[in-house]
C-alpha cells in the first residue's frame, strides 16, 4: 500500500523462532518447487538431511521438484541420491504449476529478482504460495558493526538486500498480495561466542523483530 510514497505493510509483522517448521507445515500434503535446492548442500550430505529444508520438504510435501543452478551442488546432490533440476528461476518453464514454491535466501543472488519473483508466480496454482526468505539489512548485528565502525559481513554472491517494504512494493506493482512477514534469527552454531551472540540477538529480535536476521516473506495471487 502507498501511502504519501511510503510503502505501508498491508500485514503486521511477526516473530517466529523455526521459519522452517511454518514453511514445512504449509508444504505438507502439496506439490512443492524448492528453487536453490542445492545451496549449501555439502553441509547437509549425506549425514546432515536432518537439518536440510529440501530434505524436510520431501518428507511432508506429496511432490518435491528441487531447481538450482549450482552445476557442481546438483552433481553432489545426485552423487547421494538427490535429484536437482538444472535451471534459473528468472527465465525457466518447469511446463506446470506447484501448490508451494520456496525461495529461501536465493533473492539476495539473483541477477533479476522482480523477473524471478513473477516468473515463479505462474508457476503456481491458484491459491498457492511462494515463500521467500532473505537476510534482513536492519539486523541487530549489521547495526552494532556500523556504529563500532567494523566492516559489514556482505557475501561475495549477495547483489542486493530487501527490507519487507520492498517485497510489499513488488506485491502491489504486480498485483500480488503478501499475505504475511515474518522474522527469525539463524542460530550461528560455529563455536561457543557465535551461540551466545545469536541466542543474545534472538532476546532483541522477540522485543523489536526488525532487528532479526533474516525475514520470511508470503506472496499469494490476489
Amino acid at each position: 500500500m502507498r501511502m504519501n510514497d511510503l510503502t505501508i505493510l498491508n500485514v503486521k509483522p511477526e516473530y517466529i523462532p523455526d521459519v522452517f517448521a511454518l514453511i514445512t507445515k504449509q508444504a505438507t500434503g502439496k506439490a512443492v518447487l524448492n528453487v536453490g535446492a542445492a545451496g549449501g548442500v555439502r553441509g547437509y550430505l549425506p549425514s546432515n538431511r536432518e537439518g536440510w529444508l529440501h530434505h524436510r520438504l520431501g518428507l511432508v510435501s506429496s511432490e518435491l521438484v528441487g531447481v538450482d543452478i549450482d552445476t557442481e551442488g546438483i552433481d553432489f546432490a545426485k552423487e547421494h541420491g538427490v535429484r536437482i533440476v538444472n535451471g534459473n528461476c528468472e527465465a525457466m518453464d518447469m511446463e506446470k504449476k506447484f501448490d508451494a514454491i520456496v525461495l529461501s535466501d536465493v533473492i539476495e543472488h539473483m541477477n533479476a529478482p522482480v523477473t524471478g519473483v513473477c516468473n515463479l508466480m505462474n508457476h503456481l496454482h491458484e491459491g498457492g504460495k511462494l515463500f521467500v526468505t532473505t537476510p534482513n539489512p536492519t539486523a541487530i548485528n549489521l547495526i552494532v558493526r556500523s556504529i563500532v565502525g567494523r566492516n559489514l559481513n556482505v557475501y561475495w554472491d549477495h547483489v542486493s538486500c530487501y527490507m519487507p517494504e520492498h517485497i510489499q512494493t513488488i506485491c502491489d506493482r504486480y498485483g500480488y498480495r503478501l499475505s504475511g512477514i515474518y522474522f527469525f534469527d539463524h542460530i550461528d552454531r560455529q563455536n561457543f561466542s557465535n551461540r551466545v551472540k545469536s541466542h543474545l540477538a534472538r532476546v532483541i529480535s522477540r522485543v523489536n523483530p526488525r532487528l532479526s536476521t533474516s525475514f520470511l516473506a508470503v506472496i499469494e495471487h490476489k
